[in-house]
């Protein structure tokens, strides 16, 4: 179970390292001034929705599995 855990911890402060690299370089490149950034903005929260909600369902169709009432 804490290998499950250490995974999803780890895979989900890799995308959102990702996206906060991202969203830096656009930040720099485009100014916040530029809609593209916002648009781009929104779609990090999305993706980081998304993958935090996918992490959290893999994460605890294990913790079921695991639990020891199923052994």
């Amino acid at each position: 179970m804490w290998a499950v855990t250490g995974w999803a911890a780890a895979t989900w402060l890799r995308v959102t390292l990702t996206l906060a690299a991202l969203l830096g370089a656009l930040w720099l490149v485009l100014g916040t001034g530029s809609g593209w950034f916002w648009a781009a903005v929104v779609g990090a929260v999305l993706v980081e929705y998304r993958a935090t909600r996918a992490l959290a369902a893999e994460w605890g169709a294990e913790a079921r599995y695991w639990w020891w009432w199923t052994r």
